[in-house]
């Protein structure tokens, strides 16, 4: 079921009807209930992979409230992440470990197609979190399975994160529940928001992007330089305008999902811009992988290699192919060189640019289908001909007013966002007239069916991070 789908918000709607009427004491297993039926509605086998994740994470977590050696807790830890991620590497990584042992020892093992569980990458990683939370003493031993259950499968990021901390997240499905008003305006607006973003930038974008790299072999210079531009920002709009639709639906119920992302392609350092993008998933890695391999409290080239580790780790993670362990690897490298030889200029403008062309560079192994494809890409972007420019841009599939659309969007939004830094926009907003708020509302709405992507002979565009 895609934040993008009526379907969503047809099922959003029947549950915040269900939810505000019930008695407070009810409403917490009526979320419950929504995010099992809203997990089960794309394949109702998934539900088992789901419960057993979360049993392995909410039992662990009883044991290290009865065994209080710290041994014996470190080896409960151990066996539930390596139960955890033993299920995670079933699903999404043993097809790649055969085809890499085939190739390796010229053998022909076969295994039965996977089908991938959606958002199995989210939930167990916060499944992972909680008992080395509970073992920090970050967050109290939760006793309620149908409360921790609910941490592991809200719906609103379940599929695609935000990932939640438990020390975040349980405290706040353990209050009572209270509807708020301006709980309620304050998600739907920013669902709208999100809205806008994914129908008007992010799939008209994605029309351009999906045209050259099905044909890769067409196209050669300007037009290549400027998808992968155009994936820079598709990319960024299509996870930005879920993480918000995310936010958005849990703030109507009541409950503070994490800002996953802060103005990222306005950073100045390759560090700075994962401070501020999927930062949920950064987070995770920071405090679960880098801090606990020492960080930078030691040795310069140790610090280096953690920061390789991580951000190996980082790409397997996103996807099971070289082009993601690389688009990792570069991320990687693009710190340690940034560390090691001060590679920043007088200017921040400038510091943008070149952090903005090194994001797009790597998204190149992100996007691409296969390595030889990224290849194939970097190699002919250079040959640059600016003889009929216009065409060249056009050739990418899209016409001259899907592109001013685009200029225009996207200007609107980031200017927004510079804005956002210094004022919140969105508690601004709320305080305005309800003339005035209307206005906006039924703009964004009809922008969004005037230019928005949807209408016969579509393919409804799922959310990219949904197939990580």
């Amino acid at each position: 079921m895609l934040f993008n789908s009526i379907n969503y918000f047809i099922f959003l709607f029947i549950t915040i009807i269900i939810y505000f009427i019930a008695p407070e004491k009810y409403r917490k297993y009526i979320l419950l209930l929504a995010s099992y039926f809203f997990y089960a509605y794309s394949d109702f086998k998934n539900i088992i992979i789901l419960i057993l994740v979360t049993l392995i994470s909410f039992i662990s977590g009883l044991l290290l409230e009865k065994y209080k050696n710290k041994s014996t807790q470190k080896k409960i830890i151990f066996i539930a992440i390596f139960l955890i991620v033993g299920i995670l590497i079933y699903f999404k990584y043993l097809k790649f470990v055969y085809e890499n042992i085939n190739y390796l020892l010229n053998t022909n093992f076969s295994i039965e197609n996977i089908v991938v569980p959606l958002g199995i990458s989210f939930f167990t990683l916060q499944a992972i979190s909680y008992p080395i939370d509970v073992y920090r003493k970050e967050v109290d031993v939760e006793k309620n399975i149908f409360t921790f259950a609910l941490f592991v499968s809200f719906f609103p990021q379940i599929l695609s994160g935000p990932i939640g901390k438990s020390k975040n997240m349980l405290p706040q499905f353990n209050k009572k529940c209270i509807a708020k008003k301006e709980n309620i305006k304050v998600g739907a607006y920013i669902i709208l928001f999100g809205l806008f973003q994914k129908m008007v930038i992010a799939d008209l974008l994605a029309i351009g992007v999906n045209n050259v790299y099905s044909g890769l072999e067409d196209y050669k210079g300007i037009a290549l330089i400027i998808v992968a531009f155009m994936y820079s920002f598709q990319i960024y709009f299509d996870f930005n305008s879920y993480s918000k639709m995310a936010y958005g639906s849990g703030k109507i119920f009541g409950y503070e999902l994490i800002n996953n992302f802060k103005s990222p392609y306005f950073s100045h350092s390759i560090k700075e811009f994962w401070s501020k993008w999927h930062i949920s998933l950064s987070t995770w890695f920071r405090d679960y992988i880098y801090f606990p391999l020492g960080g930078s409290r030691i040795s310069k080239n140790r610090t280096y290699l953690n920061i390789l580790i991580v951000f190996l780790i980082s790409g397997l993670w996103h996807g099971a192919a070289y082009t993601f362990i690389i688009w990792g690897i570069l991320h990687a490298l693009f710190q340690i060189f940034e560390r090691q030889f001060n590679l920043y200029f007088k200017f921040n403008f400038l510091n943008i640019i070149k952090t903005f062309i090194l994001v797009t560079f790597a998204w190149i192994f992100f996007r691409a289908n296969t390595l030889e494809d990224a290849i194939y890409f970097i190699k002919n972007m250079f040959f640059i001909d600016f003889v009929n420019i216009k065409n060249q841009i056009l050739s990418v599939g899209l016409d001259k007013i899907e592109i001013l659309v685009l200029i225009v969007s996207i200007s609107l939004v980031l200017t927004l966002e510079v804005i956002n830094i210094k004022k919140d926009i969105c508690s601004w907003f709320v305080k305005t007239s309800p003339n005035f708020q209307a206005m906006i509302i039924m703009t964004t709405i009809f922008l969004i069916i005037i230019f928005g992507v949807y209408g016969p002979g579509f393919d409804n565009s799922q959310f990219i991070y949904l197939g990580y």
